[in-house]
């Protein structure tokens, strides 16, 4: 009787062994699996984190880009000149009739002056083509050009690369083709400015110390129009100043 109590006794502390065992077993089991839940939540936080700063980071460089693009294209500081561009884009041009004769002249022969232009800024790998005056009809009823109007220089750097420059000291130089629109204004210093583009072209008109510009190039960048726009601006405002001393 005693042998079977004891043996009753001994299977009833293996079997609360063996649950003990299988209780701390499953218990272990459900840690692991709640420490890599909360690992997997951690890692889902942490990449959302990292997400969020490298949004928020990438949005403040692309606004700072915007905003320095902004200022190199709106107002920019040359040497003493405040520069704001407004560039116009056209659509189309149209082609129209001249009624001039031209005569081709030495670079030498311009009018004194004019001969200030003979210092521009223009880019290194454009060279000095020609130059030639515009005659217009001193009277619109006798066929004889015999009125000068315009002074022409070209620069050249290829069959589709050139720079031109006309001005005239009696009104707008005369051309062969006619613009539409583009009403926004460019400023260099105090000098107000229309700045047009049509394909790979740049037109600008303007007027300073009583001498009328009209500029076309083709295959230069914006600065580097700037720059030529900047010393033509520059080199008259030097003349008037030298031809007021004396």
């Amino acid at each position: 009787m005693e042998n079977n109590e004891l043996k009753e006794k001994i299977r009833k502390n293996i079997k609360e062994e063996i649950a003990i065992s299988n209780i701390r077993k499953e218990f272990g089991m459900k840690t692991n699996k709640n420490k890599k839940l909360v690992y997997a939540i951690s890692s889902i936080c942490a990449v959302f984190i990292l997400g969020i700063g490298i949004f928020i980071g990438t949005s403040k460089l692309n606004n700072n880009i915007f905003q320095d693009n902004s200022l190199e294209i709106g107002k920019t500081e040359d040497k003493c000149l405040n520069i704001e561009l407004n560039i116009n884009i056209l659509k189309d041009m149209s082609m129209t009739s001249l009624d001039a004769d031209t005569k081709t002249i030495e670079l030498e022969q311009l009018s004194e002056e004019f001969m200030f232009m003979k210092n521009l800024l223009i880019p290194e790998e454009y060279e000095f083509e020609n130059s030639y005056t515009v005659y217009i009809r001193g009277q619109k009823e006798i066929a004889e050009y015999n009125k000068l109007h315009d002074y022409i220089l070209n620069y050249k750097k290829d069959d589709l690369n050139n720079i031109k420059i006309v001005f005239s000291k009696i009104e707008p130089p005369i051309r062969d083709y006619f613009i539409q629109g583009g009403d926004k204004i460019s400023k260099i210093g105090d000098v107000e400015l229309k700045i047009s583009r049509w394909k790979e072209m740049y037109i600008t008109t303007f007027e300073y110390k009583d001498t009328y510009f009209d500029i076309e190039t083709t295959g230069i960048t914006e600065k580097q129009l700037v720059d030529l726009l900047v010393s033509i601006i520059e080199n008259e405002e030097e003349k008037n100043t030298d031809s007021f001393e004396k």
